[in-house]
């Protein structure tokens, strides 16, 4: 095994430098810029964080950076973030995976205003990310590291949280029609309304893309695999008084996409696809008493996701194939969250969660025909959580919490977690963050064919600490990461027996770096990289689909108030994936690559908005798995309308 090294460190400071040398002729004393340090971060804590106090890792895609980039999904969103990658197989219709600071894709959990999206009838319960739209979405937030303390199962990774829009008072609508390479068209519609008693938001995707081929055209698959995608969204919030709030979100969608048999030679399908419907719910209210310092809060939630995959006879493949994946979730709790001071405040809680999942599974090929009948199953977690926040001056916060799941198979778990953060000077903040982590097994790999219902829990100890350093006053900002953790009882097919079990163990560690610099009133630049090491314990091998190195420059040039334009440029390093066209799979290296994507947009008057946006300029070729496709340069256009 491979002793831990300061590689990290090396590399972080060389980045930092080559970053910093372009500006460091700024002055603090030049046009100063508003901070987000009072932003308010609702995913780190169940306590009211600031982007100032919090001491968890963070970050936010801000609302002025999803529409600086004209992003189309939240896939596409998220790919510049730092220590979060972003695996998707084949085009916009594939699979898309997300791993933070190289967790496992099942083991981040993803949000949409705090509903827990993981589908219960996957294998592995992790979440599709393919199909989440951007038509109602604020903002999104990341956080790094061991979350299971504030969330339970599923977030021993990360979490990415999706925050919808609040209405500004009055009514206001939008229309935006985009079209472009690869038979595309985007039509996105929004609507909402705002006053002191109600706030709704609501809106509505229609995505059609002629797309690629699924399995990737270098291994000569040309057959396109279209992808449809219909998204409806929103949210609705009443205050009755000024003591008491209520919220209702939901969000609907429903997508058919091309798919192919496998990635590589002779994957291509001309007629097999899959219809995907998703439906979430959340119900809240919220009532504050004696001066707003107690504040009691419940909540009911609802998921269903239904998957199905059918494929007919044709004449590159005799198979027939039709099959059903079915999982749902019901989630309630209530807190009691006790803030009588400003510099503490303190929420007590309780949390039920119930999933079931079913699967179908019929072939008839070669092989003749295979039936497989998943029968629902279902388990129950009753969860007890505590969190704590004090602050000493304004200078010195602790976060501090420990939560108690216990589920109806598996047992117990106690997960904890302490996130600290010290302002050492008005420009300098130290912080960082300890915590623990689980993720019980998903129902199909306690009850399926080649499962085990005696599977335990995978845990994780993860800690980090960084600084974020004023360089130049709300002129040009640096934060600095280093991380470590360690995985434990980890769920891996065992060859020898065929079953499922808990074999496995790996760790990661690395660093993450980003900048804000403001070059002028009109330039402004963010950057970012992050260095993962990791290996599995068993193998002394790198984890599969991690780069070790990834980067990005986003340079934002805004000349006027009515013109905008951006470019982005991302890099990753060479990873590692199986090569399963061989038997047993050999490991292979996939190709270091670069992107570059420009968007510019103008706004014609208060109402009409003009805008271009173009993906993968250069036209690179590369793969994020093995076999698949990916887009090659794609050149869109649209107008969006304002009342």
């Amino acid at each position: 095994m491979r002793g831990r090294s300061f590689a990290p460190a090396r590399v972080a400071c060389g980045f930092l430098l080559a970053c910093v040398a372009p500006v460091s002729t700024l002055r603090a004393e030049d046009v100063e810029t508003p901070s987000d340090a009072d932003q308010i971060i609702v995913t780190a804590s169940r306590l009211e964080t600031t982007q100032a106090d919090v001491g968890s890792s963070v970050s936010v895609v801000t609302q002025e950076e999803l529409q600086e980039g004209k992003y189309p999904t939240v896939v596409e969103a998220l790919r510049k973030v730092p220590g979060l990658d972003i695996v998707r197989s084949g085009g916009p219709g594939g699979n898309a995976a997300a791993f933070i600071r190289g967790a496992d894709s099942s083991q981040t959990q993803v949000l949409l205003d705090g509903i827990e999206l993981n589908n219960p009838a996957s294998p592995n319960r992790g979440f599709n990310l393919t199909t989440l739209t951007l038509e109602n979405v604020d903002r999104i937030e990341i956080i790094r590291g061991p979350q299971s303390m504030i969330y339970g199962s599923d977030a021993i990774g990360g979490v990415i949280n999706i925050i919808s829009k609040q209405a500004k008072k009055g009514v206001h609508m939008s229309a935006m029609t985009e079209a472009g390479s690869y038979s595309s068209f985007n039509n996105v519609g929004t609507l909402s309304y705002g006053s002191d008693a109600i706030d709704f938001t609501g809106g509505v995707t229609q995505q059609d893309v002629g797309n690629i081929s699924s399995a990737g055209a270098n291994y000569g698959n040309f057959e396109q695999d279209a992808f449809h995608n219909t998204s409806l969204s929103g949210r609705l919030a009443l205050r009755p008084s000024d003591s008491v709030d209520t919220a209702f979100i939901t969000r609907y969608g429903r997508s058919n996409a091309g798919l192919d048999n496998f990635g590589g030679y002779g994957g291509d399908d001309p007629n097999r696809h899959y219809n995907n419907e998703e439906f979430f719910n959340r119900g809240q209210i919220e009532a504050r008493f004696l001066d707003n310092t107690l504040t009691t809060k419940a909540w009911t939630d609802y998921t269903d996701h239904g998957l199905y995959d059918n494929n007919d006879p044709d004449q590159m493949s005799a198979e027939y194939l039709r099959s059903n994946y079915i999982g749902n979730m019901l989630d309630a709790g209530t807190s009691v969250t006790w803030a009588p001071k400003k510099y503490f405040s303190s929420v007590l809680g309780y949390e039920y969660e119930k999933e079931r999942a079913s699967s179908y599974y019929y072939s008839d090929g070669s092989y003749g025909p295979y039936e497989n009948v998943f029968d629902w199953r279902s388990a129950n977690t009753n969860s007890v959580f505590f969190e704590t926040k004090t602050s000493y001056e304004e200078k010195v916060f602790l976060d501090a919490g420990v939560r108690y799941d216990r589920q109806s198979i598996f047992g117990d778990r106690t997960t904890f977690r302490v996130a600290p953060a010290w302002y050492v000077t008005e420009s300098t903040k130290l912080r960082g963050s300890v915590g623990t982590g689980f993720k019980a097994p998903s129902l199909v790999q306690l009850y399926s064919p080649y499962g085990n219902p005696d599977l335990q829990a995978e845990t994780s100890t993860g800690w980090d600490i960084g600084v974020d350093q004023q360089i130049v006053r709300d002129r040009l900002a640096a934060e600095v990461t280093f991380f470590d953790n360690d995985y434990d009882d980890l769920i891996t097919f065992n060859p020898s027996t065929f079953v499922l079990e808990n074999i496995n163990s790996a760790y990661t560690q690395g660093v993450e770096v980003a900048l804000t610099t403001t070059l002028s009133e009109t330039v402004s630049l963010r950057s970012a990289y992050t260095y993962t090491e990791s290996e599995d314990r068993d193998t002394d091998e790198s984890l599969l689909r991690r780069p070790r190195n990834k980067g990005s420059i986003t340079t934002t040039y805004q000349p006027t108030d009515r013109v905008t334009s951006q470019v982005e440029w991302r890099v990753y390093g060479k990873r590692f994936d199986n090569d399963f066209s061989a038997y047993p799979p050999v490991r292979t290296t996939l190709a270091g690559y670069g992107l570059v994507n420009l968007a510019i947009s103008y706004k014609a008057n208060e109402t009409f908005e003009i805008f271009t946006r173009v993906d993968n300029i250069f036209d690179q070729e590369y793969e994020e798995v093995l076999g698949y496709g990916t887009m090659g340069c794609a050149a869109y256009g649209g107008l969006k309308a304002t009342l």
